[in-house]
């Protein structure tokens, strides 16, 4: 849980989640707060992208380290980490599966699919056939509609996704967000081969 601090130019009391003392209009130091409260926006897995890109490009504009360049050291430290703090969290949110990773552990729930050992059988089989069926096309053409049977696999499992997360069944998104991060592979191996 995030707690106020103090400006360290004026010794004003400082909210959470907030990066400039409104007494003295100082960038402060960086807090530990989560992608959402950075970017200020709902924690929820359907975003819209374009809200997203408003609230980051509005955060770089106030906090990059050029603006802060004729400032102390001090100040530019805190908008370089500041810049790069945000940068790293429109990154992950504008992803689906690190979105859903984020806000898996922001439910307590370990989520990172490239360290789950994964055993659902169903959805290895799924992803085993998708692999199989575009290495036995036979031209690029049917590589091409292997390549819009996976996206639309990808689309399904992103619905998916969401309902899960719309219900709070998070241990099914977990498993699904594993799920999308194998096609989400398969798809880029499958693009290199063509």
């Amino acid at each position: 849980m995030s707690t106020n601090s103090v400006c360290w130019n004026c010794q004003n009391i400082i909210p959470p989640n907030v990066f400039l003392c409104q007494k003295c209009n100082k960038i402060q130091p960086p807090k530990q707060v989560n992608e959402f409260k950075l970017l200020g926006i709902s924690e929820e897995f359907d975003l819209d992208l374009e809200e997203l890109e408003d609230a980051y490009l509005k955060l770089q504009q106030l906090f990059h380290p050029d603006k802060y360049s004729q400032l102390s050291e001090k100040e530019i430290k805190y908008s370089t980490l500041l810049s790069s703090m945000i940068n790293e969290a429109y990154q992950k949110l504008n992803s689906s599966i690190s979105r859903a990773s984020v806000l898996l552990q922001l439910k307590g729930i370990n989520s990172h699919p490239e360290d789950s050992s994964f055993n659902d059988s169903q959805v290895l089989e799924e992803v085993m056939e998708i692999q199989n069926e575009f290495l036995e096309a036979e031209d690029s053409e049917q590589k091409k509609i292997s390549i819009q049977k996976l996206n639309s696999r990808i689309t399904e499992t992103i619905d998916d996704l969401s309902i899960s997360f719309k219900k709070q069944d998070y241990e099914i998104a977990k498993k699904l967000n594993i799920k999308l991060s194998y096609l989400e592979k398969i798809k880029v191996n499958f693009k290199k081969q063509l």
